[in-house]
């Protein structure tokens, strides 16, 4: 008979939310699995892949945070969320006075199903693969919102029945005999086909079974193996419907010489220690109903009941075992037959004898503490990587004029500190010929243009007076490039040339600086070529000044250049003016960072800075604990 596909597998959990609170309609077995695996240990989850399962749920009303994904068996999940919305919205209706908690789960392309807000509140969109400790936080927040259910009455029969059963397997001396009596007592309580007894070692990590012959597969495995490890780890009670169908399912664990196809519920033994002895597993073959809740709360009241009889049993087995190995070991073993014997009627361990002197203990404590003192340092004390190379301050708002000509200086109009306007006229090259030259052309220029007014249609005239228009222009223009002029209104910083000096063309005659150019000051370091990897924008600069006792100025790194060579850095950033300042050799890179303050104090003293001053720059590129300097590994 093929699995119906409304049918529940349910991971019971006493935890925040209780059992049956949280719901997942999903069809996506990979989605369910992931959940499973977040809330496990900490939640009650029922996992349905149907709509028509989901709103039954839904209807029943014990429902407390419902999850749903993008594709159900028989409808989408807009679908879901469309006709579940009188249980879903805020309304309170007569089947739902507490409208259960609504979050979406993303497929594996990351999408949703789509809601309208304003008709159901989602809490959260939960994407596969996130924090599981965010996902608890987030379900536990959506708890806190609702109000607790009340609380279930116990059944006086059920009770009775349980403690019964439970009495009679505490009763048995042998592992062995309480696990027969364990099985006989699950298959009475629900009605079970089958059953098994499974006894788990927390500490060897193994499971095995306690009543059947042992088999090749069956007689030790890891405590991970199965659903049966899973309710170990999880501390939680499982129910399957069909056991095969689960990704945990192991035949030789939880189900051998079974089909697969049988019903499966899986309930753990916890002690009073909070550690698992044992599994019980019921089993129900596939044409019979699936295991309802009241099969999980009898399981789980008969694991209650039996675990403090099976810790005594455990307790008793161990003390078995040391005697025997004493008795095996001969007269030279340390324990006597009386402490053995009084360790079996007390249950528990006792504490180590003590036989060291008063001042180890002390030395003890007091070397821990330097230790653990050493260990805060270096994990709090940080060690700083820095790249270092000269520096030079410069203007921003600097502007160097240079001659476009060769020629002589016929003229400065301008001084060190006068003020100008953007195209002032600062200096003028010799410029007779070009002038004498250009008053030619114009002259000609105006022959043609009278010529061509008279003569408007003859094409000759028209062609004489294009030429000579382009040779006045031409003209024009050498005499403006021999004019030097201000591109921008400022003061005059420099003046580098004298009346009548010969320059060539790139010559720096004059440089003038924008007003209040202090905030445009800038620096810029070349550090070694090597560093570039390390270095990056908005790292912490510091530049000093040779011979300023305690001066600095702090900024951070704004642009950085490519590797470049010593010369070519010179040309290209520097100039001719300062070409020859700073002693760069190998490889550099040139990195920039504006200056706040136009000024900087040394000796309790307050200094301008000026353009072309030279300092030394260092860029912290990294910071590494002490711990991780000492331990690379640890990077």
């Amino acid at each position: 008979m093929p699995p119906a596909r409304d049918e529940i597998t349910r991971l019971r959990v006493p935890g925040v939310l209780g059992a049956d609170q949280l719901l997942l309609a999903d069809a996506d077995p990979d989605a369910r699995v992931w959940l499973r695996g977040v809330v496990a240990g900490r939640f009650g989850l029922d996992e349905v892949d149907t709509g028509a399962a989901a709103l039954e749920r839904l209807a029943a009303g014990d429902t407390r945070i419902v999850i749903v994904g993008r594709r159900l068996a028989d409808m989408a999940g807009e679908e879901l969320l469309a006709r579940a919305a009188p249980y879903l919205s805020e309304r309170r209706t007569p089947t739902a006075p507490v409208a259960p908690v609504t979050f979406l789960l993303a497929d594996r392309t990351g999408e949703t199903p789509e809601v309208d807000d304003r008709e159901i509140p989602v809490f959260y969109r939960l994407v596969r693969g996130m924090d599981p400790k965010r996902v608890g936080e987030l379900v536990a927040q959506a708890a806190a919102r609702l109000p607790p259910l009340p609380p279930r009455d116990p059944d006086p029969a059920l009770a009775a029945l349980v403690a019964e059963h439970a009495q009679v397997i505490g009763a048995q001396a042998e592992p062995d005999a309480a696990a027969r009596t364990a099985i006989a007592a699950v298959i009475q309580l629900v009605g079970a086909d089958r059953a098994r007894c499974l006894y788990c070692d927390e500490e060897s990590g193994l499971i095995w079974s306690g009543a059947e012959a042992p088999d090749a597969d069956a007689a030790d495995a890891p405590v991970s193996s199965g659903l049966a490890g899973f309710a170990v780890r999880a501390v939680a009670g499982v129910v399957v419907p069909h056991a095969a169908d689960d990704a945990l399912y192991r035949a030789a664990i939880d189900n051998p010489g079974g089909t697969g196809r049988e019903r499966l519920a899986a309930q753990p033994v916890a002690g009073p220690d909070g550690h698992v002895h044992a599994v019980l597993i019921a089993l129900r073959d596939e044409t019979r109903p699936p295991f309802s809740r009241g099969d999980l709360d009898k399981l789980e009241a008969l694991a209650s009941a039996w675990a403090p009889y099976l810790l005594q049993l455990s307790m008793r087995v161990e003390a078995d075992q040391i005697l025997g190995d004493r008795l095996d070991r001969g007269p030279s073993d340390i324990f006597r037959q009386e402490a053995i014997m009084h360790l079996m009627r007390r249950g528990q361990r006792g504490d180590v004898v003590r036989v060291h002197p008063g001042w180890i203990r002390a030395a003890y404590w007091l070397v821990l503490a330097a230790l653990s003192a050493a260990l805060i340092y270096a994990a709090l004390a940080h060690v700083h990587q820095y790249a270092e190379g000269a520096a030079v301050v410069r203007f921003t708002g600097r502007s160097e004029l240079i001659a476009h000509e060769a020629g002589t200086i016929a003229s400065l109009d301008a001084a060190r500190g006068q003020k100008v306007e953007r195209g002032q006229v600062l200096a003028r090259l010799h410029d007779l010929e070009q002038v004498g030259q250009l008053k030619a052309l114009e002259t000609e220029f105006e022959s043609k243009l009278v010529a061509y007014l008279q003569s408007p249609a003859d094409p000759a005239v028209k062609q004489a007076l294009g030429q000579i228009r382009s040779q006045r222009d031409s003209a024009r223009l050498g005499v403006e490039s021999r004019t030097i002029r201000a591109p921008h209104a400022g003061v005059v910083k420099e003046v580098l040339v004298r009346d009548g000096q010969r320059v060539e063309p790139g010559t720096v005659v004059l440089s003038i600086v924008q007003d209040q150019a202090a905030e445009g000051l800038k620096v810029i370091a070349f550090l070694p070529g090597g560093e570039r990897p390390r270095l990056r924008a908005h790292q912490a600069l510091r530049l000093t000044f040779p011979g300023y006792r305690g001066a600095h100025l702090d900024s951070e790194v704004r642009a950085i250049s490519d590797v470049l060579g010593a010369a070519d850095a010179r040309v290209r950033v520097l100039g001719d003016r300062l070409g020859d300042s700073l002693p760069l050799t190998g490889t550099v890179v040139v990195v920039e960072a504006r200056l706040a303050s136009p000024a900087f104090e040394a000796d309790g003293e307050t200094f301008q800075l000026h353009d072309g001053m030279i300092g030394l720059a260092e860029v912290r590129m990294q910071s590494r604990s002490l711990l991780e300097s000492l331990i690379p590994g640890l990077h």
